[in-house]
């Protein structure tokens, strides 16, 4: 018989056995579970607490110029990052950021955030993306502990400034761009890749695996080119200098393509510091809206002879050098006598130029104005191109507004808009699309041409009897004979037509004594290889477009004429040299 005690022992190691048993079969389902059931997330926490994965950046893709130059690539660079550093103290760990703050000149919100993310132990932080070689030297030799290098790429412009807001330009972050690197950016920046670090306790690299291989872009050839660019920028920064113009723009295309072969805008910045200055990223040549003035007339003209409103041989008396309608009085730069149609464009009577246009209605002129695609944008391949402001006929004044807007007010345009309706008399009617990029490296075309016509080709406007009229009695003679005759080049026959508009001020709601000049134009007459405007805004030496425009555009053309060698179509003036000859000497 067992004793009180035995009897309790055996209770006690029988509780205790039940308890060991329940134990190990919660350890034992608990490992199951581990080990078996959640196996595959343990493992990807241990990975995630010892791997980063890192996007690989592509290279981006070469912008060229039409004849090869690169205006636009990408260099090595690198990249610096930081992270935690096992027993590092707080104040070691700022000293450190401070010393980075000095060399690769971090701002304070830089330097604090940084200090923020070590505090939360991120195990990835960037202190500086795409600094030079040169400045990653000098931060590798500081060896400051945590501090690591990634190669990266950083956009560089071998030419600076030259053709600034054609390409735009583009951040170091890559989040901001203009221009050409913005409107093609899908096909300049190519695919991300992506690669795995595999770390050791305390963050040291061990192993590198790339799971995909970065794709780089596409390169780009451009219409541009570099030395006619080069000629149209110096011109016009001596126009502006000369006349301390506000801004100015320049744009030089080929008129039977629409190649755009030079737009130069000022103020300009350099592109390897984009956005440069205040307001000089703006491109001013295709997005800003000014009142042409009498540049204008080349849409009035040609809604006046496409119906058969006016001949040629027409008269209008201008003598009293204004008119009056509607409470709106027009008056003449000059007072002139009584002018034929044509010498009243030639001369650019607003008086003629209202007189004429009174034989058209208000919804012919409006669908003519249309035609020339005035208040729509042109469709060139460059980001934010401005409309222009054309107001439906519902919202005209009756009695003023179509002797205005035909001399060129109460209508925006923008100084591409004025040069493609100009390069429909160089083409002989024909309405051409304006592009600045010709094609990807595999010579394949990148800009979609179904903007214009159905078959996404040049559209007519007016007929190639009308445009062949207007130029050779009305656009020629203004150059020849008329309010650019400054522009005259030497053996070769100019079409073009001058603009001087008073700029108004809304907040005076009037006009004011500030102007915009302009001169827009073809060469040579015959065979057109080059159509251009040139635009000065306030120039304070001078006002007036034939004065202050036709000359750039003249010394523009000689210089590319020369540079395309095209020969004299007229023949080039006699020149008379002569030697003075000391007492005595023979001939």
């Amino acid at each position: 018989m067992r004793t009180f005690y035995e009897s309790d022992i055996r209770k006690r190691t029988l509780v205790l056995s039940f308890a060991l048993i329940a134990w190990a079969a919660v350890v034992a389902l608990r490992l199951v579970q581990i080990q078996v059931f959640g196996h595959a997330r343990a493992k990807t926490a241990v990975l995630d607490q010892n791997r980063d994965k890192i996007t690989m950046e592509p290279r981006r893709g070469t912008i060229f110029d039409c004849n090869g130059e690169i205006l636009a690539c990408s260099l090595p660079a690198v990249s610096v990052h930081i992270r935690s550093v096992e027993k590092e103290t707080p104040t070691e760990e700022r000293a450190k950021v401070l010393a980075l703050q000095g060399l690769l000149g971090l701002s304070e919100k830089e330097v604090s955030t940084i200090l923020g993310r070590l505090k939360n132990n991120s195990p990835f932080t960037y202190v500086k993306k795409k600094i030079s070689e040169e400045e990653a030297a000098r931060v590798m030799a500081l060896k400051l502990p945590g501090v690591e290098f990634e190669p990266a790429t950083r956009r560089h412009y071998p030419l600076r400034s030259l053709a600034a807001h054609v390409l735009g330009g583009l951040s170091l972050t890559e989040d901001t761009k203009t221009g050409v690197e913005a409107r093609y950016d899908d096909v300049l920046k190519g695919e991300e890749g992506a690669k795995v670090v595999f770390k050791v306790n305390g963050g040291r690299d061990y192993q590198t695996q790339v799971i995909k291989s970065p794709v780089p872009g596409r390169d780009l050839v451009l219409t541009i080119d570099a030395t006619m660019q080069y000629y149209a920028e110096k011109e016009l920064a001596r126009a502006m200098a000369e006349h301390e113009a506000a801004w100015g723009a320049v744009i030089v295309m080929e008129p039977s393509s629409g190649e755009i072969l030079a737009l130069a805008s000022l103020p300009s910045y350099d592109v390897n510091d984009y956005p440069g200055p205040k307001n000089a990223w703006m491109n001013r040549a295709v997005q800003l809206s000014y009142e042409p003035g009498s540049t204008f007339k080349i849409v009035t003209a040609a809604a006046a002879r496409e119906r058969n409103r006016v001949g040629f041989t027409d008269l209008f008396d201008c003598s009293a050098g204004s008119i009056t309608i509607g409470g709106l009085t027009i008056r003449d730069h000059e007072r002139v006598g009584v002018l034929s149609f044509s010498d009243v464009l030639i001369h650019s009577s607003n008086v003629g130029t209202v007189l004429f246009a009174q034989k058209l209605t208000i919804a012919e002129y409006y669908d003519t104005i249309k035609a020339f695609r005035f208040g729509t944008k042109t469709g060139i391949d460059l980001p934010a191109e401005a409309s222009g402001l054309v107001r439906p006929p519902a919202a005209w004044n009756k009695r003023t507004a179509l002797p205005h807007i035909a001399i060129g007010y109460e209508v925006a345009v923008t100084p591409l808009q004025i040069l493609v309706a100009m390069n429909v008399y160089a083409t002989g009617g024909l309405l051409v699309r304006p592009h600045v990029v010709v094609k990807d490296e595999e010579s394949h075309p990148v800009l979609d041409r179904s903007a214009l016509g159905a078959a996404g080709g040049p559209v007519r406007v007016i007929s190639e009897k009308t445009a062949k009229e207007l130029v050779s009695r009305v656009f020629e003679p203004v150059v020849e004979e008329g309010t650019a005759m400054a522009g005259r080049l030497d053996g070769f026959g100019i079409a073009g037509k001058t603009g001087t508009a008073q700029k108004y001020d809304p907040a005076l709601n009037a006009y004011t004594r500030k102007y915009t000049a302009s001169f827009v134009g073809f060469v040579p007459v015959e065979r057109p290889r080059l159509a251009m405007i040139v635009v000065l805004d306030e120039p304070k030496e001078g006002y007036y477009g034939g004065q202050v425009c036709a000359p750039v555009f003249r010394d523009i053309a000689r210089q590319i004429l020369r540079y395309l060698r095209v020969p004299p179509e007229r023949p080039l003036p006699a020149r008379i040299l002569t030697a003075g000859m000391a007492k005595g000497e023979r001939p």
